[in-house]
């Protein structure tokens, strides 16, 4: 099943806003059901939106490219 592409457009914000984040930390801060956020956070690393990172633990990051362009806003297709 697809995710919500209205739940892709809130992680994507919400990862705009930090450095890294959790699955976890994503579902909670923007609202939404944990697995509806790892649906969403799969797609979006499928589509090389958003990485995983190991530093201890994982974390996802908005892709360095997408993090640090100020007009950049993720539209579903």
């Amino acid at each position: 099943m697809a995710a919500d592409p209205a739940i892709k457009v809130k992680v994507c914000d919400y990862l705009k806003s930090v450095k890294q984040a959790k699955n976890r930390q994503i579902a909670e801060k923007i609202g939404e059901d944990k697995k509806a956020v790892d649906g969403a956070i799969a797609e979006l690393a499928n589509e090389g939106v958003v990485e995983y990172i190991y530093v201890t633990t994982s974390f996802v990051v908005l892709k360095e490219e997408y993090h640090n362009n100020p007009d950049w806003h993720y539209t579903p297709s």
